[in-house]
């Protein structure tokens, strides 16, 4: 009897040790998700980029909870199935309590659904599609731009800003592409813009045929929803066959027209393109993007392009913001001191939407900017009291 006692003790230990890995070691341990391969894999060199910034900020302000913050992270190469299982991975092996990230709205769907069975908050910063927070999930957050936001609050006040009388929409035939080119279609009929909207394979490198239609039409400006290289074909392509300088490109996405292959891919073509972005050198919106331009500087020995690299920055400050608050790392009082979020990051004050019915629901929605590429140089064109200076053609 006394040795069955004694292996019970042990076993109940060990069991003690093996569930609660965030309190046991030095560190606390937040996942993150999002492609370090495949087309996108800028991205997760961006998202790399804002970790190592941010896990400096934090531990040399005292961590989480007395502890240092350590970052896992699993790469998803953009695709759902992959997504999931990392996601998986994370919960399970690593032990996180809480996971950020995702650029891929397809993946993220894949992983709000794990997020939910689990229990683990997942705060996702840069996948786009509204049905992520639409699901009013307890445990998901959004701390970045939707496509319902970044339609209605953005592209649809530049279009009437910049008084153009007819578009066209292109979409990659993925959730994010779809959705955002469904709600700008929504957008320019209550503007009573006419367009045209046509669907393209996400990594096709021959675009011909959609451009061919497209020039046919003869728009004004062209709003395309292509993420990856194949934004970069796409530019390309428009320029030889000779609807762009005419019509202006607006790359609904933005990263891909700062990505370092951006210009080699595009040559001359490039210049006039337009994108939206969250940053830029001479708009800084708050002390802390300032701050955050000098530390990655003297970090990387370049000016930040990619601005996902300073979407993940701000998500790891808010989720350490969040742990600190709640003095816990369970996963009720995680969701509880998210939803009462008060903080201000690089893009500005952080606040999530508690009232569920719409895509609002524990989603925060960053500024953003359109900007155009004027001889290489970033100029700023809208909102208004941001401009740095005014469309060319």
């Amino acid at each position: 009897m006394r040795k069955i006692s004694w292996l019970l003790v042990l076993t109940v230990a060990l069991s003690l040790l093996a569930i609660g890995p965030a309190w046991s070691s030095d560190t606390i341990k937040v996942g993150v998700v999002g492609p370090r391969t495949g087309g996108a894999a800028a991205t997760g060199k961006a998202f790399e980029e804002g970790i190592q910034l941010a896990t400096d900020y934090v531990n040399a302000k005292g961590g989480v909870l007395n502890k240092k913050l350590e970052i896992v992270f699993e790469d998803t190469a953009g695709a759902p199935d992959k997504a999931a299982s990392g996601f998986e991975r994370l919960a399970t092996r690593d032990k996180v309590v809480m996971v950020l990230g995702e650029s891929h709205s397809s993946a993220a769907l894949a992983e709000i659904e794990v997020a939910n069975r689990l229990g683990i908050p997942f705060m996702v910063v840069e996948a786009w599609a509204d049905p992520i927070t639409a699901k009013n999930y307890r445990y998901v957050f959004r701390a970045g731009p939707s496509n319902s936001g970044v339609v209605n609050d953005t592209i649809a006040k530049w279009v009437a800003a910049e008084q153009f009388k007819k578009v066209a929409i292109v979409a990659e035939n993925t959730d994010w592409g779809l959705g955002i080119a469904e709600l700008t279609e929504k957008a320019m009929d209550k503007a009573g813009v006419p367009y045209l909207t046509v669907t393209t394979e996400r990594k096709s490198q021959d675009h011909y045929m959609e451009l061919t239609k497209l020039k046919a039409f003869d728009p004004d400006a062209v709003l395309a929803f292509v993420y990856g290289t194949g934004l970069h074909y796409f530019v390309a392509q428009a320029g030889e066959v000779g609807l762009t300088p005419k019509a202006i490109i607006l790359d609904g996405a933005g990263p891909p027209s700062l990505w370092p292959d951006f210009w080699p891919n595009v040559g001359e073509y490039g210049d006039l393109e337009c994108f939206v972005s969250s940053m830029h050198e001479k708009v800084e919106l708050t002390e802390l993007a300032t701050q955050f331009r000098k530390s990655y500087v003297e970090a990387f020995g370049k000016a930040p392009t990619d601005y996902k690299s300073r979407s993940m920055f701000d998500a790891i400050l808010i989720a350490a913001d969040a742990i600190n608050r709640a003095g816990s790392v369970d996963a009720e009082k995680l969701v509880e001191a998210l939803e009462k979020t008060d903080l201000t990051v690089t893009r500005g004050k952080v606040t999530f939407g508690t009232e569920k019915g719409g895509p609002e629901y524990h989603h925060w929605m960053p500024p953003m900017l359109v900007i155009q590429w004027q001889n290489k140089e970033q100029v700023v064109l809208f909102p208004a009291e941001g401009a740095t200076g005014k469309l060319k053609r």
